[in-house]
């Protein structure tokens, strides 16, 4: 046992490390692609990505008045920006771009539409934001070098598509249906149209397909080799790499549904040791790389990233409007439930409530208390996340609720895992023995 972990550790470090020194390595090599072409379709699309024309019809309109439009436009004017003097690693460190705003409020928009307009890029303030490691530069730069902005987002929305199709596909192949049911369910609370249009909401949803398949694909394996810990340290990584905190914890959450619906353990004990090892894994490969970012800056380049980055976990984390930690919490929640403001969401939450009770009840009669508890725990523990990361995180999930609400889609995902879990036991219990 103590061999595995200390081969875990070095692992764990291995992967980290060399991820930060690939992950630098290659933002460099992306910034010494030319910014003009990127400028030029930038620009030129930013009347109808900023929603200054907007689409004929109501459902299109309601896309574009409602799409993530701020964080896009700083994501693209990270690739458009060519600061003169300064080498394409300063680049990827200090993650440049030009803003109108004063120091304190930034003005993404308004930035992009002055530009677009022929303002003088150097008569405005030169920003920084080099705490993120802004790794969507790495196929965003290059597509904007040869696609308008609009196209881009076209591309983007026909490979999370291809990806869902993957999944199923596979699911279909591998008979594991419950997956792609499970995943139905999640996807609802996720407001799905609103994610696949954005470059900044698809960010975690990509990587969480990606995972998936791996996973789908290659889940005997993972489990033999006794390397999921490895596995979902990796998709840490790649959250912490490519995302702008937005809701990273989908990235764990549904994995961790898809690992249970996958697994046939049955031992609660084995169940709990599973969900912490690869929660661990997930959290040391996201918050690893991301430390990694800050001292590759600090010690590259004396950014002064470290102290910016914990002053701004400080302030992420703290309890909101100077309420006790756990009544902003509860304030907090509230404020990400509201995006559920269609019946829709509680007549679905209601009835997928009811069901599951009624069939947890159920197994428990007919396939015991203890198989019952067995697949209740994790799930119900995943479920409880989203909850848990509201109350640590409180201050960026009221600042940013628009987004950050997606994590709870976790909740009605692993409750519907629990149903689909009751009726396989339901379905073996009622088999006739041989």
């Amino acid at each position: 046992m103590k061999a595995q972990i200390l081969k875990w550790i070095r692992n764990a470090f291995v992967l980290v490390l060399g991820s930060a020194l690939v992950g630098i390595l290659l933002l460099t090599l992306v910034f010494a692609l030319p910014a003009e072409p990127v400028r030029n379709h930038v620009l030129s699309d930013v009347p109808v990505m900023m929603s200054e024309e907007l689409p004929e019809g109501d459902f299109l309109q309601y896309v574009f008045k409602h799409k993530e439009s701020f964080t896009d436009a700083i994501m693209v004017q990270n690739a458009l920006e060519d600061i003169e003097g300064k080498s394409a690693y300063e680049h990827a460190v200090w993650a440049y771009h030009r803003d109108l705003g004063d120091e304190v409020v930034w003005q993404a928009l308004d930035t992009l539409k002055a530009l677009g307009e022929g303002a003088d890029a150097s008569e405005m303030y030169l920003r920084t934001y080099a705490r993120y490691w802004h790794g969507y530069l790495m196929y965003l730069k290059p597509l904007l070098t040869i696609f308008s902005w609009q196209t881009t987002v076209y591309i983007g929305i026909a490979l999370q598509l291809l990806l869902l199709v993957a999944v199923i596909w596979l699911a279909v192949k591998k008979k594991t249906i419950a997956v792609p049911i499970a995943l139905a369910v999640g996807m609802l609370f996720m407001k799905p149209v609103l994610m696949h249009v954005s470059l900044t909401m698809s960010v975690c949803w990509v990587i969480t397909l990606v995972a998936l398949l791996i996973q789908m694909w290659k889940h005997k394996w993972l489990a033999e080799k006794q390397l999921y810990g490895e596995f979902f340290l990796c998709v840490g990584i790649a959250t912490a790499y490519f995302d702008f905190l937005t809701y990273p914890l989908v990235t764990l959450g549904v994995p961790l549904c898809v690992y249970f619906l996958m697994s046939e353990e049955n031992n609660l004990g084995k169940r709990i040791s599973h969900l912490a090892i690869n929660t661990i894994g997930w959290g040391i490969g996201y918050i690893g790389m991301w430390a990694m970012k800050w001292i590759i800056s600090d010690v590259t380049l004396q950014t002064g990233t470290i102290r910016d980055a914990v002053w701004n976990v400080i302030g992420r984390t703290e309890a909101i409007g100077g309420r006790p930690r756990f009544n902003g919490a509860f304030y907090v929640m509230g404020i990400n439930l509201q995006e559920y403001f269609l019946p829709i969401y509680s007549i679905v939450a209601i009835a997928l409530a009811v069901v599951v009770v009624a069939l947890v009840v159920l197994t428990a009669r007919k396939g015991g208390v203890k198989p019952t508890i067995s697949i209740l725990i994790p799930y119900l523990l995943i479920a409880l996340s989203p909850f848990v990361w509201i109350t640590v995180v409180q201050h960026h999930c009221a600042l940013h609720a628009r987004f950050t609400f997606r994590i709870i889609a976790l909740t009605a995902m692993a409750f519907a895992c629990i149903g689909v879990e009751c009726v396989r036991v339901l379905r073996n219990t009622d088999s006739p023995s041989e």
